[in-house]
C-alpha cells in the first residue's frame, strides 16, 4: 500500500473552507504528485496519469476518462482555467456521448433545479438565470468562471444538477449534533457516514490550519463538530443526487460531470467514496492542479497545514493548468450590506469608492437599482456584476422616510496591497 508522506502542503481556499488544493506534500523526487520520477518538464496541458507517472496529452487522457461513468473534477473556486479544463472535458465527453452526459454542480443548491431546468429550456436570461437560482447567495463567485460551462450545457440542452443541500437543511442538521432533527428535516437527509477515519483526520488538520477554537478549546470543539457535520452532509448529498439522477429515467445511460472543489473529491474520501457506498460505478478523479499561484494571491488563496498521512494517491490524473483570474473587469459600487426587518441597507461605505462620491450613506435602505427592485443583498450584486467600467447605476434608496435618487460612476477599483487579492463578489 502506498503511503504518502506525512509533510506540510499547501492548500488553495476558494469560496469555502474546502475549494481546492494547489498541490500536495512531496515525492522522492520532489515532484508532489506522483510516487513515480516525471521523466518529461510539466508545462500548462500537462497531464499525469499519477497510479503510473506518465505524462499524457489531452486526447490520450480523454481515453481513459471517457470509459468511466462519473467524472470528477475538482477546482480552485478562483481560478479561471480550472473551469476552462472543466469546460473541455465536457464537451469533448459530449461530442463522444451525444446527448448522453449530464453535468452535477456542488455550485446550486437542490431548491435550485427547476431554475436549471428553465435554463436548459433557454426560458432565462442569464440575468434572471442568476437572480432565480439565488447565484449571488448561495455561491457569489464570479459567475464567469462559470459561463462557458453553463452556456454550452444550454445550447446543448444537457441536464445540470443542483447538488448541495437547501440552506435550511444544512444549518438543522450542523446545529443538531446527536440530537434528533425535526421530522421534516430528517426526511431530507441522505443517509450519512461518518466512521472514515482519513477523512476526519483530513479535516481536523485542515481546521486547525483555520487556528478556530485555539483560544477557546470547548467553543473550537463544538465549531468543528458543525463544520465536520457540514462537510458530511453536502458531500453525501452530492453523493445521493448523483446516484439518483443516473438512476432515474433522465439519467438512464448517462455519464456524468462532477464539478465540485478539489477537497470533496481528492483522494476520493469525499464524494467519490460515498458515490460508490450507493452505487458501484467506474469513476475516474481529475484535478486541475495550479503550476504556481501569483505572489500577490499567495495569502488569499494558501494556507500552511500538517497533513496527515493518507495511504491513497490524491486522483487518478493532475492537470497542469496556469492560475487566471476571470477575464473580465470587475467594478465596484463601494459598500458592504446587511439585512434589517427585510430590508437591505447599506451597512458601511468605503472610502473613495462611487457610492461615498455621490453621497450614499450607512443606514441607506436600498428600493431599487436601475429599475430592479432590491429584495436581497444579492440583487445588488447581480446588477453592479453586469456592469463596465465607466458606467452608471442608478441607485434609489430611502433615508429617514425619504426616497433619494444616485447615480455613481462605476470603476474598477484601486485596492490597497493587502486586499487585492479579494474574489469573492461584493458590489
Amino acid at each position: 500500500m502506498m503511503m504518502r508522506p506525512r509533510s506540510w502542503a499547501t492548500l488553495a481556499l476558494g469560496a469555502t473552507l474546502l475549494g481546492g488544493c494547489a498541490a500536495t506534500s512531496a515525492w522522492a523526487d520532489g515532484n508532489g504528485l506522483t510516487p513515480y520520477p516525471l521523466e518529461k518538464a510539466l508545462h500548462a496541458d500537462s497531464l499525469i496519469h499519477l497510479p503510473t507517472g506518465t505524462v499524457m496529452n489531452f486526447w490520450q487522457a480523454m481515453d481513459m476518462i471517457a470509459a468511466a461513468k462519473v467524472i470528477y473534477i475538482g477546482e480552485m473556486h478562483t481560478n479561471f482555467q480550472a473551469h476552462e479544463a472543466q469546460r473541455r472535458v465536457i464537451e469533448e465527453l459530449e461530442r463522444r456521448f451525444p446527448g448522453k452526459v449530464a453535468i452535477g454542480m456542488e455550485m446550486f443548491r437542490e431548491p435550485q433545479q427547476p431554475s436549471l431546468e428553465r435554463w436548459k429550456r433557454g426560458e432565462l436570461s442569464e440575468r434572471a438565470f442568476l437572480k432565480e437560482s439565488k447565484w449571488f447567495d448561495n455561491w457569489g463567485s464570479d459567475f464567469g468562471l462559470y459561463r462557458g460551462i453553463l452556456d454550452f450545457a444550454r445550447d446543448r440542452r444537457m441536464d445540470v444538477i443542483a447538488l448541495n443541500p437547501s440552506k435550511e437543511v444544512q444549518k438543522q442538521f450542523a446545529q443538531a449534533g446527536a440530537g434528533a432533527l425535526p421530522p421534516e428535516i430528517a426526511a431530507k437527509v441522505p443517509q450519512t457516514d461518518f466512521s472514515d477515519p482519513f477523512q476526519r483526520a483530513l479535516l481536523e488538520s485542515v481546521f486547525a490550519g483555520h487556528d478556530a477554537g485555539k483560544k477557546d478549546p470547548a467553543a473550537g470543539a463544538k465549531m468543528f463538530d458543525s463544520f465536520y457535520r457540514t462537510q458530511v452532509l453536502w458531500e453525501e448529498t452530492m453523493a445521493s443526487r448523483i446516484v439518483d439522477y443516473l438512476n432515474s429515467p433522465a439519467g438512464a445511460g448517462k455519464r456524468m460531470v462532477v464539478i465540485a472543489g478539489g477537497f470533496h473529491v481528492r483522494y476520493g474520501l469525499g464524494v467519490p467514496r460515498k458515490a460508490l457506498r450507493r452505487a458501484a460505478w467506474p469513476y475516474v478523479i481529475v484535478l486541475p492542479t495550479e503550476l504556481s499561484i501569483p505572489e500577490e494571491l499567495k495569502a488569499e488563496l494558501t494556507m500552511k497545514i500538517d497533513t496527515p498521512e493518507i495511504p491513497l494517491l490524491a486522483g487518478d490524473f493532475a492537470w497542469m493548468v496556469p492560475y487566471e483570474d476571470v477575464p473580465t473587469k470587475k467594478v465596484r459600487l463601494g459598500v458592504a450590506m446587511r439585512i434589517e426587518a427585510g430590508t437591505v441597507l447599506i451597512d458601511k461605505v468605503l472610502p473613495g469608492s462611487p457610492a461615498e462620491q455621490v453621497g450614499l450613506k450607512a443606514g441607506d435602505a436600498f428600493i431599487s437599482l436601475d429599475g430592479l427592485p432590491i429584495e436581497e443583498q444579492g440583487d445588488v450584486v447581480l446588477v453592479i456584476a453586469g456592469k463596465q467600467p465607466g458606467d452608471w447605476v442608478q441607485v434609489r434608496v430611502r433615508r429617514a422616510g425619504k426616497e433619494m435618487l444616485f447615480a455613481p460612476l462605476l470603476a474598477i477599483p484601486e485596492l490597497p496591497a493587502d486586499r487585492a487579492a479579494q474574489h469573492p463578489a461584493k458590489p
